[in-house]
């Protein structure tokens, strides 16, 4: 059963994988990802995601810990409410994999309240038409035991979390869970649409009504705009106008169709326009944490 919200709840992906050399403004050191945190936060944000980088190379870092915990004692100086979370990557356990998850949700200046979860796998490419050559060829997954692992994290650690879903399998893997008992509360699925990519379905309307149509009445949910490319602008406020969620980002599209190189800040305050427009204010992270049904402390 969808359920609509009054308020929007925003997300800012700050840079993901994103580079300095595409937009100047993608943030990289754990002080650049502070600042930029707190801007969005200004802007309207609620939730904020960014990967620990090298400062100096802008690799990423695995798992990134001290960095994570550098930026988030930061934000937290400034907006202890503020939902902010980090990836993850592989591991030989569903205990070394998630680890950065629970020494940050431990650590009393990070306070890590929020995260995510891509159930089941992927092929994670993209086709560039103008060359015609294919960009990336790895298969990203999470197995049922790493999944059930990270839900018992999240509900001992009183962690909000959302779910990412890439192919139709994502959103099935994800009732069963719920239907397990393994999840509580409201599911935000974060519909992961991309323009040029080989994976899921491309964005439109017709996608978003696939994926939710799986759900059946008795699993409540609600779902965030998630979009790479052209369209993402268009699928936020379908979003928008559903009474849905929207994530914007550097981390996701660092330079707009036009040419422009916005500022995350920026970015949310242009999502923040368009909910006006349709009668939406953005939701603070204690209303975000609310509508989804997560622990309140």
């Amino acid at each position: 059963m969808f359920i609509p919200a009054e308020k929007l709840i925003v997300e800012a992906a700050l840079n993901e994988q994103s580079s300095k050399a595409a937009n100047p403004h993608v943030p990289v050191s754990a002080e650049e990802c502070a600042a930029d945190a707190l801007a969005a936060a200004e802007a309207g944000a609620a939730i904020v995601h960014f990967h620990a980088r090298d400062p100096a190379s802008g690799a990423l870092l695995t798992p990134g810990t001290e960095t994570y915990a550098e930026a988030m004692r930061l934000i937290n100086e400034e907006r202890p409410d503020l939902l902010v979370y980090p990836t993850y990557a592989g591991g030989a356990s569903p205990a070394e994999r998630f680890a950065h998850v629970a020494a940050l949700a431990d650590d009393p200046g990070a306070r890590l309240r929020s995260a995510t979860i891509d159930p089941g796998a992927t092929i994670f490419s993209f086709f560039d038409p103008e060359s015609r050559t294919i960009r990336g060829d790895g298969v990203f997954g999470v197995t049922h035991e790493d999944l059930a692992y990270f839900l018992r994290l999240a509900a001992d650690k009183g962690i909000q979390y959302s779910v990412v879903v890439r192919e139709p399998g994502h959103v099935r893997i994800t009732v069963a869970a719920h239907r397990m008992g393994w999840m509580t509360g409201t599911v935000l699925f974060k519909l992961n649409l991309a323009d040029d990519a080989l994976w899921g379905l491309p964005p439109s309307e017709a996608a978003v009504d696939t994926y939710l149509g799986i759900v059946p009445d008795d699993v409540p949910f609600t779902y965030m705009a998630y979009t790479y490319g052209p369209s993402h602008w268009a699928m936020a406020q379908l979003a928008i106008d559903r009474g849905a969620h929207v994530r914007v980002g550097l981390g996701d599209n660092p330079v707009e169709a036009n040419g422009e190189q916005l500022t995350n800040a920026e970015l949310v305050r242009r999502v923040v326009e368009m909910a006006a427009a349709a009668g939406r204010a953005p939701a603070t992270p204690t209303e975000a944490r609310a509508l989804l049904g997560a622990p309140t402390g």
